[in-house]
């Protein structure tokens, strides 16, 4: 048996894509397809924006990487903006969302330690989380989930059902940290509820508890708000972002308070790459536009359009038993593999996402998305469940 070059843990569908250009891609023999997975919410501006490409170009001829021995302007602009735009006091950036969550867990060791409480070293987590694939960041996801074969975990999580009661029974004097996506994404776009959340708050506020926000899928723009938890008017102490934040280019930021992160001092972390020039040089060309004036009430409005559209196909093809989730991170739940449904869909020219558990397809169209384009999804959309329907009307 010969393994193949690239270690066999994906399962790629067979399409090979050229060359993008904004919600479009197109493959090797040149047909079109349209967008509605974003690389799993990360081309938040589309493919080949102009922005960019400039801002990758400019600071490509100058400089890319001198690590954080030294200062880095386009780290130190980069950081301002979102300390400017957040509950956050201070910033570190990583290369992707795994890391960002390992640096605000480690944060959250640092701070319950460094106040004496040395007890409290346990992770709070949720059923249906997935908060990355490195080791711990895989023993606070919902582990019926993943592998056998990587038992044991790190026993340092609790998980619970994403409810009050659930937590007020899990809480303890070892639980030093909560950890929850506003808005599950591999979970099943499963939005929590903000009564819950701010419940969740005082909770942490009373226990002396951090609270860390995972807005790794749910952040950048996503749902109409730089962050999903402005939507719910709770701020959290630690917040993990990526994905989105960097348009296409590897970059994430754990994003802290003072209070959380005071206890971190030099040398308790770190990363060779992270907060490189090149990264954050996108990065802020993507803040930017995110910010710009109307973009994300744009994206409100054009999430409420595709969501309406999606609501009218669930009520006419029984296909689709529910529709999910805020601004353009939106979700169906369908009455078959959703694996099986989204690679159906890539072949008639329409990539959605459907490696989501609770058989739901995942649609993360780019931010710039306009109404013409959605019509366009849904169209293809529309004849696939028709011809579905018809075929299963026809095997009854």
């Amino acid at each position: 048996m010969t393994i193949s070059p690239i270690l066999p843990v994906y399962s790629p569908i067979n399409i090979n894509f050229s060359y993008g250009q904004g919600v479009y891609l197109y493959d090797v023999n040149g047909k079109r397809y349209i967008d509605f997975h974003s690389g799993i919410a990360v081309s938040s501006l589309g493919h080949a924006n102009p922005q960019l490409i400039s801002a990758l170009k400019l600071q490509g001829e100058r400089l890319w990487h001198i690590s954080n021995t030294y200062n880095i302007p386009a780290a130190n602009n980069f950081a301002e903006k979102l300390k400017g735009n957040s509950f956050a006091d201070t910033i570190f950036f990583t290369n992707s969302g795994s890391e960002a969550v390992e640096c605000g867990l480690k944060i959250a060791r640092a701070y319950q330690n460094g106040k004496g409480s040395k007890n409290r070293h346990r992770i709070l987590t949720f059923h249906g989380a997935f908060h990355g694939r490195t080791f711990l960041t895989c023993a606070t996801n919902d582990r019926q989930k993943f592998s056998e074969l990587l038992n044991p975990y790190i026993d340092w999580c609790d998980n619970v059902e994403p409810n009050i009661e659930s937590v007020r029974k899990a809480i303890s004097n070892s639980i030093g940290v909560i950890l929850i996506e506003p808005i599950q994404g591999q979970g099943g776009i499963k939005v929590m509820d903000a009564v819950f959340m701010k419940e969740l708050r005082k909770l942490c506020d009373e226990n002396d508890i951090l609270l860390f926000f995972d807005c790794v899928q749910c952040g950048a723009g996503r749902t109409g708000k730089l962050f999903a938890y402005e939507h719910i008017g709770v701020e959290p102490d630690i917040c993990a972002l990526a994905k989105g934040i960097g348009g296409g280019f590897p970059l994430g930021a754990c994003l802290a308070t003072e209070k959380a992160a005071k206890y971190m001092k030099v040398g308790m972390h770190g990363s060779t790459f992270g907060g490189n020039p090149l990264a954050t040089s996108v990065g802020n060309a993507v803040v930017d536009e995110l910010l710009s004036s109307g973009f994300l009430e744009n994206v409100e409005v054009r999430g409420k359009y595709l969501k309406n559209k999606l609501e009218g196909l669930a009520s006419k093809f029984p296909m689709i038993e529910k529709v999910r989730g805020n601004g353009l991170m939106l979700g169906i739940k369908v009455k078959m593999d959703s694996q099986k449904f989204a690679e159906e869909l890539s072949y008639r020219g329409l990539l959605t996402v459907g490696v989501t558990s609770d058989n739901v397809v995942r649609i993360l169209p780019p931010l710039i998305i306009t109404e013409k384009e959605i019509d366009e999804g849904i169209e293809i959309l529309t004849q696939y469940l028709s011809d579905t329907n018809s075929h299963c009307t026809r095997d009854g």
